[in-house]
């Protein structure tokens, strides 16, 4: 087991979050780039496939096969002079004229089919070779020469060497000889079937001679290039003259799909580097408020001088992240505010009976007063100390409360739902008072904790039960005051708060029933303030505005949470 979590810990060390925010903006980077040199291969695929140069070269090269073949059993094959010995080199013209001079019989004539393949194909992409019926080769394209378009260049050993040294066009070709041997392993792994060995031309000479059709093969030479060569007879009356051989090569020959894959190789390293640039850029204008916020936090935990705390003012989310932990800020002091104030609260409050008991004990240790004296002074010890007691207990329950806002989580509560309930808690209350609920016509939901909600209306219903005559109401309105609020009022028919007491009443530990004071520590209303607050929302005393509930009247405003 620990094995495994070791081994767990590992990778986690090596997980993408624990490095830099800046090298993990450069990681995925170069993630998308691997993503895209793979886009590029599989595009360069495509490209390749979907190509119809090979196609369409057949075709053409068909047609040209066949005009070949139809210009040659029309105008090459004739009938030649014979000449005799008689006929010597200085009066060829002479025997030429004899009427008696003998003709062959019909052959391929070597003179037109030569002009006629060096005027036609001497610079096409196709190789044309040429045999008569004895197997002899008239013409050949590779040994025909094109002199009118010979030049003789120079080039100096400098220029040579600038070329050589010239970076770009070298990774331009590698990368084209590259595509080019991609591009002949697709194709050969189309052809396969079809593919054989080189023979001697001869071979295919005799075959088409034999078997008179033209025929076509898919030959691999030597150094591995592939080739497609046709074969056509040469032939009147079903009777053969020679035979035509033509043939091209199929791979090497991509220099348009070269090009056009270069050039958006070009393209995509060109978008990288740009795409690599502004992420620095990027990473940099992120990275740096981030810092900042940082260096911000310290400061705050150090307790350094307030004016040398300045946060970002931003409109985007580094903004709100600063707005954030300003609030954060803000409310922890906020908190430390509350928990000194409530320090000095608690020992008040303590003191005075605390001092109470030692003057009462130190009189009764004198043994100097009247036994009716004493026995009153015992009665107030006894008041003091269940008055401690229920300090104490009350005070445990408001930390308690604190706590627990803090950390319980919230849920939907739909009001009208909610408010159904509350009158059985107080269904069989001492008093007799009844409690009336005026719910909204429609659903409204707010978030919170339904227990603590549940508190805040039971301590503001007990505050309105202890002030209220027996048999009297106690009224509960909701009413969806604004788009985006709700206001709950609780009514009642006592004898009502001075209304200057609005805010003190709230205050932790007041209370103006010094009757009872024994069993109120004035925390209820505190408690219920607290919890309020904690939901966005408001608690206050208003005047009531109702002629059938003149006592007192307390205000609940809690924001509407609409359901998605």
């Amino acid at each position: 087991m620990a094995q495994v979590i070791h081994g767990v810990n590992k990778y986690n060390r090596l997980a993408l979050y624990n490095l830099p925010l800046s090298i993990q903006i450069l990681v995925i980077n170069l993630f998308i780039t691997f993503i895209g040199l793979i886009f590029l291969i599989f595009f360069n695929y495509i490209l390749i496939k979907n190509d119809d140069e090979i196609k369409t070269k057949k075709i053409i090269a068909n047609q040209n096969l066949k005009s070949i073949q139809s210009f040659l059993e029309k105008n090459s094959i004739i009938r030649v002079p014979l000449f005799n010995d008689n006929c010597l080199v200085e009066n060829i013209n002479t025997c030429k004229d004899d009427d008696n001079l003998e003709l062959s019989d019909p052959v391929l004539e070597p003179k037109i089919t030569q002009e006629f393949v060096r005027n036609k194909y001497l610079n096409s992409d196709f190789n044309v070779k040429i045999y008569n019926e004895d197997w002899i080769r008239l013409v050949d394209t590779l040994d025909l020469y094109d002199f009118s378009i010979v030049e003789e260049t120079y080039l100096p050993d400098e220029e040579l060497n600038k070329n050589n040294l010239n970076f770009l066009n070298n990774l331009s070709q590698k990368y084209l000889i590259l595509f080019s041997s991609y591009y002949d392993y697709l194709i050969k792994k189309d052809f396969l079937d079809k593919i054989t060995k080189e023979k001697a031309e001869i071979f295919y000479v005799s075959e088409s001679i034999k078997e008179q059709v033209i025929k076509e093969y898919y030959i691999e030479d030597k150094g591995g290039n592939l080739y497609l060569q046709f074969t056509a007879p040469i032939q009147v009356n079903k009777k053969v003259y020679g035979v035509i051989i033509l043939s091209y090569p199929i791979t090497n020959q991509v220099k348009s799909l070269g090009y056009t894959s270069l050039n958006i190789l070009s393209f995509f390293i060109l978008f990288v580097m740009i795409m690599i640039f502004m992420s620095l850029i990027f990473s940099q204008s992120l990275v740096s408020p981030i810092k900042k916020l940082s260096k911000l936090t310290i400061l705050e935990r150090e307790r350094v001088n307030e004016n040398k705390i300045i946060y970002p003012n931003r409109k985007d989310e580094i903004g709100v992240l600063s707005d954030e932990i300003q609030n954060m800020s803000a409310g922890l002091k906020l908190q430390i505010q509350q928990l000194e104030k409530f320090s000095e609260d608690v020992s008040h409050e303590l003191k005075n009976p605390l001092t109470s008991l030692q003057s009462a004990m130190e009189l009764i240790e004198k043994d100097s007063i009247a036994k009716a004296d004493k026995n009153l002074l015992i009665k107030n010890i006894l008041n003091d100390l269940r008055r401690m007691n229920q300090l104490i207990t009350d005070i445990s329950k408001f930390t308690r409360v604190k706590v627990e806002i803090e950390l319980e989580k919230n849920q939907l509560i739909n009001l009208n739902f909610f408010l159904d309930q509350i009158p059985n808690i107080f269904k069989n209350n001492t008093k007799n008072i009844k409690l009336v609920i005026n719910k909204c016509y429609e659903n409204i939901e707010v978030l919170g904790n339904k227990n603590k909600l549940t508190q805040v209306f039971v301590n503001l219903i007990e505050n309105s039960i202890s002030f209220s005559p027996k048999k009297t109401k106690i009224l509960i309105e909701l009413k969806k005051i604004e788009k985006n609020s709700v206001s709950i009022k609780i009514f009642d028919q006592g004898k009502g708060i001075n209304f200057k007491d609005s805010e003190k009443i709230f205050e932790r530990f007041y209370t103006d029933r010094q009757e009872d004071i024994k069993n109120h520590t004035g925390l209820g209303l505190s408690i219920a303030r607290e919890i309020v607050t904690h939901m966005n929302g408001k608690l206050k005393l208003k005047k009531s505005d109702k002629s059938d509930y003149s006592g007192a009247c307390f205000l609940i405003i809690l924001p509407i949470r609409h359901s998605s």
